[in-house]
């Protein structure tokens, strides 16, 4: 540094315009106190904020970097809003005094007194003597009250400003050292920096003690590295390494803001005798309680003591949002963008390119350049069928590699696809909108544009020089705005894109599709003219967000208050902060394994016991398929539930409790509840299949009080379709009003709570159904305590802590059912152990078959070839859209098995037979000896004897000689006969 005309210290970085403002202020018509009238009044401020554009060649991230200094009276202010991770906080040790004495400014008496400081802090571990460290700090409070002044005994009035404006020269010139884009936070004399590594920035920092200890020997740093850091402000941050070791300089966690709070007073104009001991130890243990939730909530890998054994002082954390808002969390969706570095590639192996112009140019652009982005992208085919690689790289390891590269903040036209059925135009559109909105070399990005687009033309057999005009004429004109909205909405931090559809984060920290939630993010971000056709604009912006490149992740969980709540791929329950997770779904309770000793566990289990008294266990584990929703275990189970009970049996008791789990206060829409209680239109209505969609936040579709007239309990071929396909994850077509159809991810838990069975039509839908018995009427008296004293069911349905153990037990057995094997899996709901009777089963159009050809027990069926049953039974129902898989299903669901089967010297595949190989056999011969009829003698039109061969009815012959012989064991129920008065 060097010293100008007007006794300033300026460096090779200083701005010019720094200069000039800092010269006129030593100027004295600059008083900084009072005004002509010798009036205090606000201070002159130096100069407006400067925006430093850090454009250098040695890194990409600053090239895109504007970062804003304020550069002031006091020294240089700057701060980047944001979470950081991996940071160093460096201190220059009284910069003031030791520009003043490095300018010549002291007098004697206090140019000994610096030196004695120096003195005393070179002395070997004095800070271990109380008497150094007093005199030390004795002598630092006179040099900063006697550098602080505004006259210094030499005449000139405003010579403290020499001091304040070198030294704040020379922090610049260390900010750029260490590089503009990389400072989080300045504070006159003191820095926040996010560094790469702690190995590169300690050789890097050895440098600049070498450099600036060489110019100024007696200037003297501190560091220290933090794991974390919460930027809210220039003089508003906190530096945390772990619970115990932090710095907390937050205008509201800080012991100084909560001695304030209690006592009005501030801790800075106190000296320690006025000072109130018991209100220091209140605020000191209020700053160390809140950094240990922060770091909980933010940082801590491991699970916070908050969630495991003391889980009940979580009522005593309830300001939990309030401290991470007053840290600035809560609003800090400004957590710091990634940025990527792309290498792009011509795979000329894979291509099907094969111009060589083309291929040429292609390398011309690509070879020796870094692409940065902040988007995550991948190798992929671009309009001109190159085959592009895409590999992500670190810039410094790349650039120390290769002697010569450039980086470039902008993804090149030519790397980008063209989607199937999209034009030219519209391509170009989009390209055209994204050259706008860079700040980055756009001369350079519409050549490259023009080239590629009269490449493609070109070989299409269209006219280049068209494109081209076409190119100049949209660039000229700029009215293609509405195409970069996606990107808008994209890079809002509230949003994500799952699947081509916008979600956004409500007011409970969850993402959801709900149109009230996503209308008002988008009306933030249009125009008043947008929003007078705002639904025309919105579909243009959804549109855009289909773009694959938008594609983001939601984990699958649920978020309290306090919690987030998953389970991990072992099946294990994990439990974290709930900052930390995009999740969807949003509880009222907490995840909480001592419920298991409260009262209300008990009061659930006898509830549960109360609603289904011989099939609890299937009861249980049905809701443990609630946390498993578009799981492959779903996919695996392809079941959904009928329970069946009488009136007043505690169904909807069960929906209430989940409700209470699930759904807020003022929601409008349930989680749980499906949107229309008729099922055919739940899922074949497109309105009620969007309003259904599991990312507008349903978890499953209940079904409350199935209707038992003739009418509605019939369970329509088509609903019947498309609740076969939920079952196992297949996307359905939904469409909110006045909005296109998009795809629609339905939840594959289906419970239907009836009072009697409904009629299914669609073949195989009876087969995926699992029904559960509700025998008893739920009263005050059912629910028992652990005493046996019973519990009124209303006091039931209130008590938050029953909600708490419903959840603890939806939990737990997911967790069960995650950690069985497929085999095991697949027993959890096998059909004998539902409550379904034999018929109820069944399809409509089967059981009716059944009846009008005299079928009357499973016992019938044996012997029969099941193909040729089949033939029948599709001639007879009009049923030709059925499959043969869904008709077998059907007969193997009353107890009968397929197999191949040798009889009289000729061999049958897919005989109907019993579990008894004895009695199959001897039904055969029967049927053969008395009929001549053999297995597929099914209804057989004999030419010789012009008659029908094994007709149906004949098929129940031997039934009560066999019966006598074989009724015993598993071949009972083969004898049971059908009472078709069970249907509907």
């Amino acid at each position: 540094m060097i010293k100008d005309d007007s006794g300033l210290l300026i460096g090779p970085n200083t701005p010019a315009s720094l200069i000039l403002a800092e010269t006129a202020h030593l100027n004295d018509s600059f008083n900084h106190d009072k005004n002509d009238k010798g009036e205090k009044e606000e201070p002159i401020k130096l100069m407006v904020n400067q925006i430093a554009n850090t454009v250098t060649v040695q890194s990409a991230y600053k090239n895109s970097q504007k970062d804003i200094f304020n550069f002031t009276n006091n020294g240089i202010y700057a701060a980047q809003k944001g979470i950081y991770k991996n940071v160093v906080q460096i201190d220059t040790h009284s910069q003031l005094p030791t520009f003043v004495y490095y300018l010549g400014l002291m007098d004697k008496k206090h140019e000994q007194l610096f030196m004695r400081k120096k003195e005393i802090e070179n002395i070997p571990n004095y800070k271990t003597n109380p008497k150094l460290i007093g005199e030390r700090e004795s002598i630092k409070v006179e040099l900063n009250i006697y550098c602080s002044n505004n006259n210094l005994g030499k005449g000139k009035y405003v010579n403290r400003l020499l001091g304040v404006y070198s030294g704040m020269n020379f922090i610049f010139e260390a900010l750029n050292y260490w590089g503009l884009s990389n400072v989080l936070n300045c504070v006159n004399d003191g820095y926040i920096l996010q560094i790469k590594d702690n190995k590169t920035f300690n050789k890097q920092y050895q440098t600049f003690e070498q450099k600036w200890q060489s110019e100024f020997p007696l200037l003297s740093y501190s560091k220290k590295h933090w794991k974390y850091a919460i930027i809210n402000g220039t003089q508003d941050y906190i530096l945390i390494n772990d619970a115990c070791d932090y710095k907390c300089r937050s205008n509201q966690l800080s012991v100084k803001a909560f001695y304030h709070q209690a006592t009005g007073k501030s801790l800075d104009k106190m000296s320690q005798n006025d000072i109130n001991n018991d209100a220091l130890k209140y605020a000191q243990e209020k700053e160390r309680t809140s950094i240990m939730t922060l770091y909980n909530s933010l940082f801590s890998d491991q699970e916070p003591s908050l969630y495991g054994s003391s889980y009940e002082k979580i009522k005593d954390l309830e300001e939990t949002n309030k401290i991470l808002n007053k840290a600035g969390v809560i609003s800090a969706n400004f957590l710091p963008v990634k940025l990527h570095y792309y290498l792009f590639t011509l795979d000329l192996e894979n291509s099907d390119q094969n111009n060589d112009n083309i291929n040429r140019y292609t390398r011309m652009i690509l070879d020796g350049h870094l692409f940065m982005s902040t988007e995550v992208l991948k190798s992929r085919i671009n309009l001109l069928e190159q085959v592009i690689k895409v590999k992500e790289v670190n810039p410094d390891d790349y650039a120390n590699a290769n002697h010569v590269i450039f980086v470039n903040n902008f993804i090149p036209s030519i790397v980008d696809e063209i989607k199937k059925g999209q034009s030219i135009e519209n391509w170009i559109k989009y390209e055209i909108e994204k050259i706008e909105k860079s700040d980055e070399d756009k001369l350079y990005q519409y050549n490259v544009l023009g080239m590629v687009a009269q490449f493609y033309v070109s070989e299409n057999k269209g006219n280049p020089n068209n494109i081209l005009k076409l190119i100049n004429k949209w660039k000229e004109k700029k009215h293609l705005n509405r195409l970069d909205m996606g990107e808008i909405i994209a890079n809002d931090p509230r949003t994500l894109v799952i699947d081509g559809q916008l979600m956004v984060k409500n007011n409970k920290g969850v993402y959801t599709a709900k149109a009230a939630e996503v209308n008002h993010l988008l009306k933030e971000h249009y125009s008043p003219q947008q929003k007078q056709h705002f639904n025309s604009e919105k579909s243009n912006t959804l549109a855009l967000l289909e773009d694959k490149k938008y594609q983001d992740e939601l984990e699958n969980g649920f978020k309290s208050d306090y919690q987030s709540i998953l389970l991990d791929d072992n099946g294990d329950i994990k439990v974290d902060s709930p900052f930390k997770h995009k999740i969807s779904h949003h509880i009222n309770v907490n995840y909480n394994p001592l419920i298991v000793n409260h009262p209300a566990y008990e009061q659930l289990n006898s509830y549960l016991n109360c609603l289904t008294p011989t099939q609890v266990e299937q009861l249980k584990t049905m809701l443990g398929l609630i946390p498993l929703q578009g799981t492959d275990i779903m996919k695996e189970i392809r079941t959904f539930f009928i329970l069946k009970g009488v009136s007043g049996a505690g169904k909807s008791t069960l929906a209430q409790l989940l409700k209470g789990i699930f759904d807020e206060d003022d929601q409008t829409e349930s989680s749980i509840i499906s949107s229309s209680q008729n099922v055919n239109k739940a899922f074949t209505d497109e309105h009620y299949i969007d309003l259904n969609d599991s990312k507008k936040g349903k978890i499953m579709l209940w079904f409350d009080d199935f209707q038992s007239n003739s009418k509605s309990n019939i369970i329509t071929a088509n609903a019947g379709t498309v609740i076969n396909g939920v079952l196992t994850g297949v996307t359905q077509t939904g469409a909110a009003k006045y909005e296109k159809e998009h795809d629609v991810k339905l939840p594959n838990l289906i419970v239907i709570a009836t009072n009697s069975m409904p009629q299914i039509t669609q073949e195989g839908t009876a087969a995926r159904m699992f029904v559960i018995d509700c025998p008893n009427v739920l009263t005050n008296k059912s629910i028992k305590d652990k005493d046996g004293n019973p519990v009124s069911i209303a006091d039931f349905v209130k008590n938050p802590k029953v909600k708490e153990a419903l959840f603890y037990l939806i939990m737990s057995e997911a967790s069960k059912i995650m950690k069985m094997s497929s085999k095991q899996r697949a027993k959890l709901f096998d059909r004998t152990r539902s409550a379904a009777t034999s018929l109820s089963r069944l399809s409509d159009s089967f059981t009716t078959f059944l009846e009008k050809n005299e079928i009357t027990s499973p016992y019938d069926f044996i012997g029969m070839q099941a193909i040729k049953l089949f033939e029948v039974y599709k001639q007879q129902s009009n049923s030709y859209n059925v499959s043969y898989r869904s008709f077998t299903d059907q007969l193997e669901m009353l107890g009968l098995i397929l197999k191949r089967k040798n009889f009289v010297g000729k061999t049958y595949q897919k005989v109907i037979c019993a579990n008894s190989t004895q009695l199959t056999s001897a039904k055969m011969r029967i049927m053969r000896d008395d009929f001549n009829a053999y297995p597929d003698c099914v209804e057989k039109w004999d030419s010789v004897k012009k008659g029908i061969v094994g007709e149906l009815k004949a098929w129940h012959h031997g039934f009560n000689e066999l019966k006598g012989k074989y009724n015993r064991n598993k071949d009972t129920s083969i004898f049971k006969p059908f009472d078709f008065s069970e249907r509907g």
